[in-house]
């Protein structure tokens, strides 16, 4: 039997902040040594805040509002933004990214808070390791998406400074 703590699938969300980079570190203390161990970063970005102006081909589509794209223009629209956030973490990961038990995944959904617990959950996670920020006096020390983590999770939780 190991002294050390270690979990098989961890899920990371991350941001590219201090904390996100903290929990990071932190994951990768706690991420078992075997082949089969995972640690996934998962970047969520609110879909109403997609913000892309250009198709994954590169084809700009400036001046059309978001409700009169089909559904293939709006997917590539989404789909080109996930792509570049996904390469800038893993720029922002540095030599993590080498890693083969870590991979990175980036997804929009309308609540980052339920999008990281349903991940977590269908992707088998054995913990969530995030950061938190102290923002929201209603929320106390932890950050509104931490605290909705903590709230939609059905495994443990970690929140790191």
């Amino acid at each position: 039997m190991s002294d050390k703590l270690e979990f098989k699938t961890i899920v990371v969300p991350y941001d590219g902040s201090d904390q996100a980079k903290h929990a990071l570190e932190v994951a990768r203390g706690l991420i078992g040594g075997s082949e089969e161990s995972r640690l996934m970063l998962l970047h969520v970005i609110p879909s109403g805040m997609v913000g892309a102006t250009e198709n994954v081909d590169g084809t700009v589509i400036d001046g059309v509002p978001w409700g009169l794209l089909d559904y293939e223009t709006y997917k590539d629209v989404v789909d080109g933004a996930l792509a570049r956030i996904k390469s800038e973490v893993e720029e922002s990961v540095g030599d993590a990214a080498s890693d083969p038990r870590i991979s990175i995944e980036a997804i929009a959904d309308t609540s980052p808070a339920e999008a990281i617990a349903k991940y977590a959950a269908t992707h088998g996670a054995d913990l969530i390791v995030m950061g938190r920020r102290g923002l929201g006096a209603l929320r106390g020390m932890l950050g509104s998406v931490s605290y909705g983590v903590l709230h939609s999770a059905e495994m443990p939780v970690l929140t790191v400074k």
